[in-house]
């Protein structure tokens, strides 16, 4: 869903998270397609805070898009550090390896194309990662989880973006406009992640939710 910039979000953007004119490119891309669905500048620096604060060298997103998360990631690596990105879309496919091309970190950058219900066991051999960023089909964000449980290391980040699924999360029941099984599904993966026992996890209120988790187990 697209992000609405407000007074406040346009300020902390100028005053922490300026764009360079490599992700401004993406961000003018998707708004002249009409798909500005992308995470937030002031979401592609909290990314870079989590990543460098507890140095995650290995990194697997799911959901590239045109790769502007993926570039904010990237540049928040230390020396040596690669993320796996899954972008099953052909023609997000093409602008991600357009940009990719294009940036100073593109040799951190492995795009894996495909469905990640696919692509994500082929990944498993790579395990364990420091770190999964989940911004894809809402319905399987549970899918999600279930592998990042298996490959994501004890204390290691799992991050997923839109966990507040358009702010429908504080009903009782899903509205019209959301599929059910959508809506419960982001539910139970909301719920999951509340288990304190196997997680330390907190929701950031950004417009769309953004959870962030530290896997104990």
């Amino acid at each position: 869903m697209a992000r609405h910039l407000t007074p406040s979000i346009d300020y902390i953007r100028k005053l922490y998270a300026a764009q360079d004119s490599l992700l401004a490119s993406i961000d003018e891309s998707l708004l002249r397609l009409n798909i500005p669905i992308h995470i937030g500048a002031e979401e592609g620096k909290l990314l870079q805070m989590l990543i460098t604060l507890h140095r995650a060298e290995k990194i697997v997103e799911i959901g590239t898009l045109a790769g502007y998360s993926t570039i904010w990631m990237a540049r928040a690596l230390p020396p040596g550090g690669h993320i796996y990105t899954v972008n099953k879309d052909p023609a997000h496919i093409a602008m991600a390896s357009h940009f990719f091309d294009q940036s100073e970190v593109r040799d951190s950058i492995t795009m894996l194309e495909g469905d990640a219900h696919a692509v994500l066991p082929q990944l498993s051999s790579e395990a364990p990662f420091d770190m999964i960023f989940i911004d894809a089909d809402k319905i399987s964000y549970n899918d999600y989880l279930d592998w990042a449980e298996k490959n994501v290391r004890p204390m290691g980040l799992i991050v997923a973006d839109n966990t507040l699924l358009h702010g429908t999360m504080g009903l009782d029941l899903p509205p019209q406009n959301i599929a059910p099984a959508t809506w419960h599904n982001m539910r139970r993966f909301n719920e999951r992640l509340a288990d304190h026992e196997k997680y330390f996890t907190t929701m950031i209120a950004t417009q769309e939710g953004l959870t962030v988790a530290i896997k104990l187990f």
